[in-house]
């Protein structure tokens, strides 16, 4: 089956649950696990932004502009979109003129996103044309050049392009590594400080934030936290699950409950150091595998899709703000691929899209590699993600404390090896016998 159809099939089609479980009569090894559901204990509330992600083809008007890529991001629902590219500030700036291209901006603009998410414009650095050192550091001279050329950005989106609304704003990305080993942090804080008060003057509604470190150190955190917090708007950071395609699966998937820990660390420290209000965290990037040429391919097939599971389900327990995935599209990481078919990672965000996003509920697992996350809807809908981030067959006993539907029976969603699939399961097959999952795979009840 074509990629492309897997989130109409996630809907629409009809899988009986024993044909499911006679496909797993001889899969081996299996574990009986207990979860237990609390519909009436809230913990979180996780937003449609969590479920955002990166794009660049803005940056390519040719490219963004094709139809069938517009229809699939309408399709998804994608409501947090930030842009993003290191080329960025080359490709819409003119060295001759040495400000903004503002034809290339809106032409890019034009083409995307029409149903008008909301968007964290990311300006990367500055350009090639400003002065700067053999290890990219700007000169001091360039300092006020560069806030200026972050607040022109600001007037032609924000004024210029009167129909797009952008509020969030980043006026660097992952600076941090080549000034920390400059011993420099300290200059890019008050490069951060000149941008920040530059944009702001040009649009007092907008929302500043960063300093988008590219991992989630604390140590660059808290200077950036001490130098620039009458600037700072939101947080952000990047964190990737590994550098090593040669790294086991099974290794991969243990440590995506070290996702909350981030948010965990980096919000009592943003409470510590600004008490007085409310700071949004954001996770501005996130994937398996951070070194793009490694040949890592797992984020693009059905185990692609339970690591984001997991990943996204420790990020709503820890009540993060906003986490936008790298990446939309490309060949290497999107979850749509260069002929704009969706992977398996795509339709996990559709269902977080449609039916996780509301007040997290208690729940607990018997084994910490069979997760579940429980979701109350704003409609008291309620939806019940199992994830099986384990090698064996996952054999699962629900309970919750309040009575789990009234209705006969449940519609389940399953994605794993085989594809995705859905299941009508009568309610006193649920409460009776074990819920069948496959070695790394997702199983969405809705309820």
């Amino acid at each position: 089956m074509r990629r492309r159809d897997t989130i109409k099939l996630a809907i629409s089609s009809i899988a009986t649950l024993p044909l499911i479980e006679k496909s797993l009569s001889s899969a081996g090894k299996s574990d009986s696990t207990r979860i237990k559901v609390d519909w009436g204990r809230s913990q979180a509330e996780i937003s449609p932004f969590v479920f955002g992600s990166n794009d660049y083809e803005i940056t390519i008007p040719e490219r963004a502009a094709s139809s069938a890529y517009q229809q699939r991001l309408a399709k998804l629902g994608i409501g947090l979109i930030r842009i993003h590219h290191n080329g960025l500030s080359d490709t819409w700036s003119d060295p001759a003129t040495k400000t903004w291209n503002e034809a290339k901006i809106k032409a890019g603009y034009s083409v995307s996103y029409t149903k008008k998410p909301t968007i964290i414009q990311n300006i990367p650095g500055w350009p090639k044309w400003m002065a700067q050192n053999q290890e990219g550091l700007l000169d001091p001279s360039e300092y006020d050049n560069y806030a200026t050329f972050c607040g022109q950005l600001v007037k032609i989106i924000t004024h210029n392009l009167a129909q797009r609304q952008v509020i969030y704003w980043e006026p660097f990305n992952e600076k941090e590594i080549t000034y920390q080993k400059a011993g420099k942090l300290d200059e890019l804080w008050k490069i951060y400080n000149k941008a920040a008060i530059a944009m702001k003057a040009v649009n007092p509604r907008i929302k500043v934030g960063g300093p988008a470190l590219n991992w989630n150190d604390t140590s660059k955190l808290v200077p950036f936290l001490k130098t620039c917090r009458a600037n700072i708007d939101f947080i952000s950071w990047h964190g990737y699950g590994t550098g090593n395609a040669s790294e086991s699966t099974a290794e991969l998937m243990s440590h995506t409950s070290g996702y909350r820990s981030q948010v965990e660390g980096f919000r009592a420290l943003t409470k510590q150091y600004i008490p007085d209000r409310k700071v949004p965290l954001l996770l501005g990037e996130y994937n398996i595998n951070y070194s793009w040429d490694s040949g890592e391919k797992r984020q693009n097939t059905y185990l692609g899709a339970v690591w984001f599971a997991s990943v996204l389900k420790h990020l709503g327990d820890a009540g993060i703000d906003m986490a936008t995935s790298w990446l939309l599209k490309d060949g290497i990481y999107g979850m749509i691929d260069p002929e704009n078919d969706l992977r398996p990672v795509a339709v996990f965000f559709s269902w977080g899209i449609k039916y996780l996003t509301g007040r997290i509920m208690y729940t607990e697992s018997e084994n910490p590699l069979i997760e579940a996350m429980a979701v109350r809807q704003s409609d008291d809908r309620r939806s019940l993600l199992l994830i099986n981030k384990s090698d064996v067959v996952a054999k699962l006993s629900i309970s919750a404390k309040q009575n789990l539907t009234s209705v006969k029976s449940i519609p389940v969603f399953y994605l794993n090896s085989n594809g995705v699939k859905s299941a009508s399961l009568p309610k006193e097959a649920l409460l009776k016998k074990p819920l069948i999952l496959p070695p790394y795979s997702l199983a969405l009840l809705r309820v």
